[in-house]
């Protein structure tokens, strides 16, 4: 089944066009309308052509930022899935693979439109998919990619407020380059910041925040923190109650300033630095709470000098030289290049409080640098390759009061906006000119005007006319100020520029912003008092020396740079560094100022939309091409695709370039309307043709791969196939091996009977051979004694009851019953629990008191006192053990020959075992009872009555314990018999000479077996003909067929002198075996010619007839030929007993089930039919009787 998309994904394409140059009719009413329906369906993307439009939506939509999504995108170009960053992320990322040259995305758009989570999803995707997703082989990579994701939450902690439109604004800019290695793995990487808004440290308007850094940390900080820095919360400090507001809705500072702690240590700062760093943060905090008071003649002196102390503490310095600088300004007069006299100059409390301010912005400010420079130090890589950069920057700024700072921020948006100008509109339409192409221009508006109006020298711009002023005016702000409104309104030819009583206004792209006067000069100024810096090289930490070496020259006349001239020189590098990469373009859009959900103000948007040029970018995308390349390079990527430039994929063209692509672009029946050729470039119009000729080329080197892949599975399929070979014949020798171990095993197994008990067990055997009737349990073949049936010593209440022996270690137990003798009735079984120890025999009861079961001990045996056992002669389980001291133990229990066995073994020695049909013992002393056994078929079980044991019969008593049965498929198969040896001819006796002797008997009368079941391994013949399959017996007068052979019927005994023919007999053969039964002993039949009976069974002696000799010679005999013998009826049995099959090939078997004999595998087991069920299967010899 085909994986599912995410939900998300699916409804992308629900509402709205994906492509805004779709647009039936192009114009901002139609995009404002586009935009609207699907931000109402939580779609938040729409592209234009390349350019990605990005609405904030102000809420977190589920699904949008998945893994699963994410991967939906690896790959795939961007007309194949709906409009995303990840979209953009992955265009970038394989662009830079493919074309081998650097790329940019550059996100832009006002504050509070999503421009910072854009460049974190951005940065995110190339992390993920860059090199082998969740490899660890390269330490570097993975954690140049921890870094990449753990700066976000880092520098916005640092750099990051609450402002008016932006809950989480960023107030510096950003670019940050990701480096990457010939593996296409992100290796190293640069961050470079631009224009920290230090200002923020010291003010805030009415709603906004200091950075958020200083929240996390008074709220964060842990009780070592607080107690050694002095943090509370922060409404205890004056920096951080400027605007009124502590709290940001949704926002857990302590959450988040776990996250900055472990940014930190992702990115390798360590312990002792980030204490520093805290301490720093609280000196600013601290330094904010130093207050003054005026005094007599304009000058101010602090007003809580234990706040100064504390400051002095956190910053490592003398805490009068802190006063001194923070109350006075050095000064200096000089006569030309001579030094003059050094004046202490009190400050007024407007001047001590800038002066204060001063200091905490320049040690902020050097601290955010100081934490941008530990990020590069761990990412910096020597080896420079491919890189793609990725600008955050803050956005266009409006707010009802505007200064310097809104000034720079908006100057950079300029800017930028003055690149996606050149790329996209106004570039192409000056290549398209340049390459002679037909083109129809299309108008826009260049923001170029503006940027020199900024930035301008001749004749000069705004950001000169500010270092003019501060050169030219020195010490009073409200002349500087008023120097500037003077100087400024040189700017009025310039169409974009007006002066508006202390303010002047500027028609920026986005919008006309006025900005005020007062104030600009001072923050232009930009530099840090030598009495300050002079303090801070003072202090004691090193860390906070090292944010300071700047060195103090009291001689040099160089001005020091201002900040407008530093932002105009960073905006020229990055300007000139976006403009050596190919860009890609994140436009943000922010629905509304209340920075909340599902609101889409219609005027708000619309104002954006033009501002951002979205109309002339359309119009631009429909008219131009999409992919433009020289004919080197189209060549050069596409030549796989034409036969007539490559074989193999090898370059075989021998041509110019441009005959190439012809050659290429005609091999692929490219239409002439979608492509022009220029004079040094190719020009394809829709990226729809760029995307098959993509996949094509992607298609070549896949088939050949596929060749290459399938000769080398043949060439493995064969290695393998010969490493199949070696391991069968590997594995048949291993199981070869097995075999003859599990053989030798089974044999050894065999010979010790398979059973650890066997030789105790063998040795107790002897004692009830014979004399006892026995159980079908006691004769099985594998035995173990477990003694301990009951597992005493887990059960505490046979221990409480054993009392004084509950330590004694336990041999047997098991439940029994005990013959009782009340005092006015008759003897009975009582049931008790048999525990025998090493030391003494308990006998425990269950006895109820008061409605509760209780274990009592009824009787303690010492084994000491233990002299004989007696037992019946019949299957019973009664046994009396006797005693020398006390009176004797008659108890019933199916564990009787093991009990015997045990208590042997402990004692050392056999003890006498008696067996009668009636047993006689002492009840208690001097009295005795005797007990007397019945054979009772009725009664499977013990029935006692009357001192009367009634039992039914059980296994004969000469009963042995059944062999271990061995695998039949292992018995040996019968060898051939050996050939008949011929007869000799023997000399002939006189008549009457010859006379037969009886044969011995197979065996004496006293050794018979009694009667059950024969147990013989090589039970004898019947007369008249073999066993079916044993060997058959010699003939009569002939050669010994195996090494010990029985003699011949009417032969001589061993010794005893030869039987002689008469002259010119030849021998009898042999008459053919009548295939009687293995084990019934049928009639004996006349041998042929008069031959003698063969050896068997013994035979009455034959009476020789009267006047005539034994044997009469016939003259040249004929052998009668016999018949074949009809096959014999199978032989049946009849079960003794219920059987249960202990293995597979085993029968099951009920008491009086036929079964036909098969084949006597030997004495033990043999293989039969059960009639009942057609069942085949083993069965032990002595559960059956022959029928």
């Amino acid at each position: 089944m085909a994986q599912q998309k995410p939900e998300w994904g699916n409804q992308m394409k629900n509402e709205g066009l994906d492509d805004m140059t779709l647009l039936s009719k192009v114009t901002n009413d139609q995009i404002l309308d586009n935009l609207k329906k699907r931000f109402e369906k939580d779609i938040i993307y729409t592209n234009i052509g390349d350019v990605l439009i990005s609405v904030n939506p102000f809420k977190f939509i589920d699904g949008m930022y998945s893994d699963e999504v994410l991967q939906e995108y690896v790959g795939k170009s961007r007309i194949e899935l709906p409009p995303h960053v990840f979209a953009v992320a992955e265009q970038t990322y394989r662009s830079m693979i493919n074309e081998k040259e650097n790329q940019c995305v550059i996100i832009s758009g006002e504050s509070g439109a999503g421009k910072t989570e854009a460049a974190k999803k951005i940065m995110q995707y190339i992390a993920d998919v860059s090199g082998e997703r969740g490899s660890s082989s390269n330490q570097k990579v993975e954690h140049v990619k921890s870094i990449i994701l753990e700066t976000n939450p880092l520098l916005e902690a640092f750099g990051n407020a609450k402002t008016l439109r932006n809950n989480n604004s960023s107030r510096f800019g950003k670019y940050f380059e990701i480096q990457f290695n010939q593996k296409n793995e992100p290796e190293g990487g640069k961050i470079t910041n631009y224009l920290l808004e230090k200002s923020r440290v010291v003010f805030q308007l009415k709603g906004e925040r200091n950075f958020h850094i200083f929240y996390q940390f008074c709220r964060g900080a842990t009780p070592q923190e607080q107690q050694e820095f002095g943090i509370y919360g922060p409404e205890n400090f004056a920096y951080l109650t400027k605007g009124d507001t502590l709290d940001i809705d949704g926002v857990d500072d302590v959450e988040e300033f776990a996250l900055t702690r472990n940014a930190m240590n992702v990115i390798g700062i360590p312990a002792n630095e980030q204490k520093q760093i805290f301490k720093l943060l609280a000196a600013i905090l601290w330094i904010g709470n130093i207050d003054f008071k005026e005094q007599a003649g304009d000058k101010v002196t602090i007003a809580d000098t234990s706040v100064l102390d504390f400051v002095s503490q956190l910053l490592d310095v003398p805490s009068h030289f802190l006063k001194t600088a923070l109350e006075f300004r050095q000064m200096e007069t000089r006569h030309g290049n001579q030094r003059g006299t050094q004046y202490n100059v009190p400050l007024n409390k407007t001047q001590a409080i800038a002066g204060r301010d001063a200091l905490a912005k320049a040690i902020y400010d050097r601290l955010f640098n100081w934490l941008v420079d530990r990020i590069n130090k761990e990412m910096d890589n020597p080896q420079k390759g491919l890189m793609i950069g990725v600008l955050d920057i803050y956005g266009f700024e409006v707010f009802d009061r505007n200064g310097f700072e809104q000034f720079c921020i908006n100057y950079v948006n300029e800017k930028l906006q003055q690149i996606f100008i050149e790329f996209t509109l106004k570039m192409e339409q000056e290549e398209y000119v340049r390459e002679g192409i037909k083109w129809e221009p299309i108008p826009f508006f260049d923001n170029k005007i503006v940027c020199e109006l900024i930035e301008g020298k001749n004749p000069p711009g705004i950001f000169s006319i500010l270092d003019d002023v501060c050169r030219a005016v020195h010490s009073q702000a409200e002349g500087a100020d008023q120097k500037l409104l003077q100087s400024i309104a040189v700017c009025k030819s310039n169409p974009h520029f007006d002066t508006r009583g202390n303010a002047f206004c500027v028609k920026h792209y986005a919008g006309d912003v006025v900005y005020e006067g007062p104030g600009m000069i001072e923050k232009n100024k930009d530099t840090l008092l030598k009495d300050h810096l002079e303090i801070l090289q003072m202090s004691a930490n090193n860390f906070l020396v090292a944010l300071f070496p700047d060195v103090i020259d009291t001689d040099s006349k160089k001005l020091p740079s201002t900040a407008g001239f530093k932002i105009k020189s960073q905006a020229a590098e990055l300007v000139a560094t976006l403009m050596k990469s190919t860009p890609h373009y994140i436009r943000t859009i922010k629905p509304n100022d209340l920075k909340k959900p599902n609101i889409l103000e219609g005027g708000r948007v619309l104002h954006q939309v033009k501002y951002l040029g979205l109309l002339d970018n359309i119009k631009v995308r429909r008219a131009g091409f999409a992919y433009r390349a020289t004919f080197e390079r189209f060549f050069q990527r596409y030549y796989l695709l034409s036969d007539k430039t490559c074989y193999a994929g090898n370059n075989i063209w021998k041509g110019d370039a441009l005959s190439a692509c012809r050659a290429i672009l005609a091999s692929q029946n490219v239409d002439n309307t979608q492509y022009q050729i220029g004079k040094t470039k190719i020009f394809i119009r829709y990226p729809e043709m760029l995307f098959s000729l993509e996949e094509t080329r992607e298609r070549y080197w896949h088939d050949m791969a596929s060749r290459i892949k399938n000769a080398y599975r043949t060439y493995k399929a064969f290695q393998f196939e010969c490493a199949n070979r070696i391991k069968n014949a590997f594995r048949n020798y291993k199981l070869y091996r097995q075999r003859c171990a599990q053989t030798i095993q089974g044999y050894f197994r065999a010979w010790k009977q398979a059973s650890p008990f066997f030789d105790l067990r063998m040795q107790n055997e002897q004692l009830f051979q014979g004399r006892k009737e026995r159980n079908r349990f006691s004769m099985i073949s594998v035995r173990k004694y477990f003694g301990d049936y009951l597992d005493v010593r887990s059960q505490s209440y046979f221990l409480d009851a054993m009392a004084e022996g509950r330590n004694e270690d336990v041999i047997f137990s098991s439940k029994s019953q005990v013959i009782v003798h009340p005092m006015l009735s008759a003897n009975k079984l009582s049931p008790r629990f048999l525990i025998v120890t090493k030391q003494a025999i308990y006998l425990i009861k269950l006895k109820q008191k008061k409605n509760l079961a209780t274990y009592l001990l009824d009787r303690r045996v010492p084994l000491a006192e233990v002299t004989s056992f007696s037992l019946s002669s019949l299957a019973d389980n009664l046994i009396v053990i006797h005693t020398s001291t006390q009176f004797d133990v008659a108890v019933v229990t199916e564990f009787k020959t093991e009990l015997v066995a045990l208590i042997n073994k402990q004692k050392g020695t056999t003890l006498a075992v008696n067996f009668g049909q009636s047993i006689q013992y002492f009840k208690k002393k001097g009295s005795n009872n005797t007990v007397t056994f019945l054979k009772d078929e009725m009664h499977k079980e013990i029935f006692f009555k009357k001192n009367q044991i009634h039992i039914a019969s059980g296994l004969p008593a000469s009963t042995t314990v059944a062999k271990v049965r061995k695998n039949p498929s292992q018995v040996s198969t019968p060898s051939k018999p050996i050939a008949k040896p011929v007869a000799k001819p023997m000399v002939a006796k006189p008549a009457g000479s010859a006379i037969m002797k009886k044969p011995a008997p197979a065996a004496p009368p006293g050794n018979a077996p009694p009667s059950g079941p024969p147990m013989m391994k090589k039970p004898a013949p019947a007369p008249g003909g073999a066993p079916m399959m044993k060997k058959p017996a010699p003939a009569p007068g002939g050669a010994p067929m195996m090494k010990k052979p029985a003699p011949a019927p009417g032969g001589p005994a061993p010794g005893g002198p030869a039987i002689m023919k008469p002259a010119g007999g030849v021998s009898k053969p042999l008459p053919s075996p009548t295939g009687a039964p293995m084990m019934k002993k049928p009639a004996p039949t006349a041998p042929v010619g008069g031959a003698p009976p063969q050896a068997g069974a013994p035979a009455p002696m034959m009476k020789k007839p009267a006047g005539q000799p034994m044997m009469k010679p016939i003259a040249k005999p004929q052998p009668t030929p016999m018949k074949k013998p009809a096959a014999p009826p199978p032989q049946q049995y009849i079960a003794l007993y219920e059987y249960d099959a202990m293995q597979p090939d085993e029968l099951t078997f009920k008491e009086n089930d036929i079964i036909n004999l098969i084949k006597k595998v030997d004495a033990d087991w043999w293989q039969g039919e059960l009639v009942r069920t057609k069942q085949i299967g083993m069965l032990p010899s002595n559960y059956v009787q022959q029928i």
